[in-house]
């Protein structure tokens, strides 16, 4: 055997110029008491940011609650205000109507034309047949645009346009008369009339020609588009002849700024100004 390993040259082999031993195993590169520790301070982090979140978030709710308080209490106010403003403005109209009447009792033609005119302008309480038109926004949920499912205020403008095309001699919405100068138009997701706030459901109010009315307003442009998407939308649309309808007198300020009246009013003598 000797000879055997000399003739191979195995016995030759220089001798290996680094120590041998016991493989070295494979060990944790951080021990027990190391991870635990991190671990508990990885808690404390993360449950400490947690409260400060949840803490945050509590005194940003009562911030937006004591906020919200006073807006409700800021428009309450306000809406007192309103209600104390008009009843103020009624009590001067029947002042001034009682003085109008005065000046115009020896001048017979002059009160008729005032009268004429105040009806004609939206001024006084009007009584007669006509049509009663009501949208409501849809019940059910919706599957679309939110504000598909909603009555626009451009809904209640082609409305009150196609009743007065039709003939109405005085359309009202929700009680709000419509005059020359109404501002109908939406603020977020509301509705003003006369700067006033509608709440749905919008019921317009027609006086003229019932017969008239139905059948003009049915052949209408929003009638007929109200026909397809109480359908596909759900929304509220509703049509009514009405024996009798009463219709309040415009209730906000009719102080025009920049118009002039066209012609002479008859009865009236203006006096010249003095130099």
């Amino acid at each position: 055997m000797t000879n055997l390993a000399k003739a191979s040259g195995l016995a030759d082999q220089p001798a290996h110029d680094y120590p041998l031993g016991p493989p070295t195993r494979w060990s944790r590169p951080w021990s027990p008491p190391v991870v635990s520790a991190l671990t508990a301070i990885g808690a404390l982090l993360v449950g400490f940011f947690l409260v400060a979140g949840l803490s945050a978030g509590r005194t940003s709710a009562l911030e937006q609650d004591a906020r919200k308080a006073e807006l409700i209490a800021l428009i309450n106010a306000r809406s007192e205000h309103t209600e104390q403003l008009s009843a103020r403005l009624e009590d001067l109209r029947a002042r001034v109507a009682e003085a109008e009447a005065d000046v115009a009792a020896g001048a017979p033609s002059l009160s008729a034309y005032l009268t004429q005119v105040e009806q004609a302008a939206g001024l006084t309480r009007l009584t007669g047949p006509g049509l009663r038109v009501t949208f409501a926004d849809a019940v059910t949920g919706c599957s679309v645009r939110e504000e598909d499912c909603r009555i626009q205020d451009r809904d209640l403008q082609l409305a009150v346009n196609a009743l007065f095309g039709a003939g109405a001699e005085a359309v009202a919405v929700n009680g709000e008369r419509i005059i020359a100068t109404t501002a109908l138009r939406r603020a977020g997701r509301q509705i003003l009339v006369n700067y006033r706030v509608l709440t749905p459901p919008y019921v317009v109010e027609a006086i003229g020609n019932p017969d008239r009315l139905a059948v003009d307003f049915a052949r209408s442009e929003i009638a007929e588009q109200f026909a397809i998407w109480t359908e596909v939308y759900g929304l509220g649309f509703a049509t009514e002849v009405v024996d009798t309808l009463d219709l309040a007198p415009y209730g906000g300020s009719v102080q025009l700024r920049a118009a002039e009246p066209v012609g002479d009013v008859p009865g009236l003598q203006v006096a010249e100004d003095q130099p």
